[in-house]
């Protein structure tokens, strides 16, 4: 009986302390440091227009000199629909032209060369480009929910020698207060988990900082 009792009690508080409990689950992904003058501000690839907001907003602030963003790979078909006459911009692309026309000058907009596929290879290619740039110091500009893997997975690729200070984007819609509410923040929430895991578990073990 007493058993019973203790199962009913422990779902009972369960219920009523749900929201702090999801309000943590999704506060825990979100990172923010305090956005010191930096060489740069690098744009992971993503959503946009709100990441590329926030690194205008950054520039702006002058606390930054200059914008980088990454390049992914290509979209299936693209190369074929350009042969035919057709356009279609791709987004690092489309950020710089919402950057010029918030007014920053094309001269300060920076591009990787290396087209990539996922926040790993993202990195991975960014930490020696950025030394080639001679850059010691970066505001790393990316969505809230991803904000903490971001970090973790540039300060493990780079080591000590760049200095992160990870902006996630105001103007982000997840809210770790309301995320259960909203299918789309639900699958983000989960997707991005299940992300950090593996990337805690697995990817991390077969990293090398750079030199």
């Amino acid at each position: 009986m007493w058993v019973v009792f203790g199962v009913i009690g422990g779902a009972v508080a369960a219920y009523l302390g749900r929201q702090p409990l999801l309000s943590a689950l999704g506060g825990f992904l979100i990172v923010q440091d305090d956005a010191a003058p930096a060489d740069a501000i690098v744009v992971l690839s993503g959503s946009l227009p709100d990441r590329i907001l926030q690194a205008v907003d950054l520039f702006q602030a002058q606390l930054a000199p200059r914008i980088i963003l990454t390049r992914e790979q290509p979209l299936p078909g693209l190369g074929a629909l350009r042969a035919r006459g057709a356009t279609l911009p791709e987004r690092h692309e489309q950020n710089i032209g919402i950057a010029e026309q918030l007014g920053v000058p094309a001269a300060a907009i920076a591009v990787m060369p290396a087209p990539t596929s996922s926040t790993v290879a993202e990195i991975r290619a960014l930490v020696p480009y950025l030394k080639e740039q001679r850059v010691r110091s970066i505001l790393l500009v990316t969505s809230k929910a991803h904000a903490r893997r971001a970090r973790l997975t540039f300060r493990t690729f780079a080591g000590r020698d760049l200095r992160i200070a990870v902006c996630p984007s105001r103007y982000d819609p997840f809210s770790a207060e309301q995320w259960w509410h909203e299918r789309s923040s639900i699958r983000r929430l989960i997707i991005e988990y299940g992300k950090l895991l593996y990337f805690v578990v697995i990817d991390r073990w077969f990293v090398k900082p750079e030199a």
